[in-house]
């Protein structure tokens, strides 16, 4: 189905046409003018359709400033189909990106390029991984120039002119937009039309949603209603995105630079079996920090490389002698060969596909933001098993200090600041939304008490902590004149399977599984590569 579109004269018909045209839908917060630095020309016109109120905002030589309210999708709409009706027939291709993505002349060029070059209907650049994202197969892939798909995000489509006018009818279906991108792919014939360029990259700045959602629901639409209704009425039912095959960079990956990773154990936990099998696959070296007899013969006998190391100070306060034990663990993981070091508890788990997409060039220091998991309401052996719901990030309040953690690049001067970051690094800092940190300070009420008993015991900023993210439990406890008489409020706060949909749907919560197998690592490859250097102890 194509769409009728209404004539008026072309907007940049008066200069000599470029051959691509970027529409862009854009607030006072833009970041729209970044991708006119540089001295390279450019190869498409821009028009930038203006949702703000200020009458001077955005007006330049050479770019196109059309002023329209309401989301993303129906404005778009009305843009190709009105106010740019004879100008599409000029263009090869069609780019329609959101405002905060941060890009320049030469990688939007590019894009068009390697459009062109596959002559693809339907194209995206790869989101870099510091960007926040929502689906992860849109994250780049550095071991590709580009993969062949069933997917390209509504973010930043870019269409051949053709296919635009195939999919037009869609953009005003729905106020948010969602949908669309799963319907898209419809419309093609074959496996080699939809294509993530991971030769591209651009960087998405801003958390998802945004203005495009706030306009919807000002429109009185629910989001979620409204993206189900889309699917029921054209019959999609298959989510799951896929990659059918990847065309190779044509140039070799960079190794990956060996990595270590530190821990204090205080006392033997069960999960420990799997949270050192876990991260097997993610670390050359584990570093492991404790005066329990237990944990050393535990950890020395792991068949994956272990430094087994005493505490630096053993009386300190649990949380002044992690920061120690990190300090220590710099001169130790640079000593052994590695180059970044990576500072983990017991009760946290890096959650990564094992291909560290994290190490960024010219990165000094990578930060992980930690999300929680929701307590089961009974006793838990396994957490990492059994706890599969999280708490996510600065969207559903925590019931423990955030566990947010850094790696850094072994330079000379290297020291951390607390326990999630570090000073004296020479290059550049950012915090990625992928790899993330899991964590399960509370997997039941019983490990609740285990950690008062503990802040009891050991004061500081460990129990300063608790105390401060534990107060209205310890205040019914208090009230019952025991901590068991808390057990009835903790449970209360445990989201029944109705309100985990909900709060899902909503993107408070989400589910995850790390990659487990009773207790092993399912990334065995990952594991075996690691199994060259022996355990030795401090």
């Amino acid at each position: 189905m194509t769409v009728a579109i209404r004539q008026r004269p072309s907007a940049f018909r008066a200069r000599r046409r470029r051959r691509n045209l970027v529409v862009l839908r854009a607030g006072d917060a833009s970041l729209h003018e970044q991708w006119l630095a540089g001295p390279m020309p450019r190869t498409w016109d821009l028009v930038v359709s203006y949702f703000g109120d200020d009458p001077h905002r955005f007006r330049a030589d050479d770019v196109l400033r059309l002023d329209r309210k309401g989301p993303k999708w129906p404005a778009l709409h009305h843009v190709l189909t009105v106010d740019l009706a004879d100008s599409i027939d000029d263009y090869d291709y069609i780019w329609l990106p959101d405002d905060d993505l941060a890009t320049d002349t030469a990688t939007v060029n590019e894009l068009f390029e390697y459009a062109a070059r596959y002559r693809l209907p339907l194209a995206q650049p790869a989101l870099t991984e510091d960007s926040y994202y929502t689906h992860e197969i849109t994250l780049v892939d550095r071991r590709f120039e580009l993969r062949y798909t069933n997917f390209v995000e509504i973010m930043a489509p870019c269409f051949r002119q053709d296919f635009l006018r195939r999919c037009l009818p869609t953009f005003d279906a729905t106020q948010t937009g969602w949908g669309l991108d799963f319907h898209w792919p419809r419309f093609v014939g074959d496996t080699s039309s939809i294509a993530i360029v991971d030769a591209v990259t651009v960087r998405h700045t801003r958390p998802v949603g945004g203005p495009n959602l706030t306009a919807a629901r000002a429109a009185g639409v629910n989001p979620w209603t409204e993206y189900h209704d889309y699917l029921a009425r054209h019959g999609i039912d298959d989510l799951r995105t896929r990659v059918y095959r990847g065309i190779g960079a044509g140039r070799p990956r960079p190794a990956d630079d060996p990595t270590a990773i530190c821990v204090t154990v205080d006392r033997p936990q069960s999960w420990l079996r799997a949270w050192f099998d876990h991260h097997a696959a993610h670390a050359d070296l584990i570093i492991v920090y404790s005066d329990d007899p237990a944990v050393r013969a535990f950890a020395a006998g792991r068949e994956h490389p272990v430094l087994v190391c005493d505490n630096v100070v053993p009386a300190a306060d649990p949380v002044e002698r992690e920061v120690a034990n990190i300090h220590a663990a710099v001169a130790t993981a640079r000593a052994a060969g590695m180059a970044w070091l990576l500072p983990l508890g017991p009760r946290e788990l890096f959650h990564d596909d094992g291909r560290r997409r994290w190490q960024i060039p010219g990165a000094g220091q990578v930060s992980f933001i930690a999300h929680e998991a929701v307590p089961r309401p009974h006793p838990v052996e396994d957490p990492f098993h059994e706890c599969t719901v999280f708490r996510v990030s600065g969207l559903s309040p925590f019931l423990d200090a955030p566990a947010n953690r850094s790696a850094v690049r072994l330079d000379a001067e290297i020291a951390p600041v607390d326990r999630h970051g570090f000073t004296g690094f020479t290059a550049a800092s950012g915090t990625v939304t992928a790899p993330m940190i899991l964590h399960y300070p509370y997997p039941s009420f019983e490990s609740w008490l285990d950690r008062a008993a503990e802040a009891a015991s050991n004061g500081g900023a460990m129990a300063r902590d608790f105390a401060h993210f534990s107060r209205d439990l310890l205040q019914v406890a208090v009230a019952h004149g025991r901590l068991d008489g808390a057990r009835a409020c903790f449970l209360a706060e445990i989201p029944c399977a109705g309100m985990v949909d909900r709060m899902v749907r909503d993107g408070e919560l989400m589910r995850v599984v790390p990659g487990l197998v009773n207790g092993r690592c399912t990334d065995r490859a990952a594991v075996a590569a690691r199994q060259d250097r022996p355990n030795i102890r401090c």
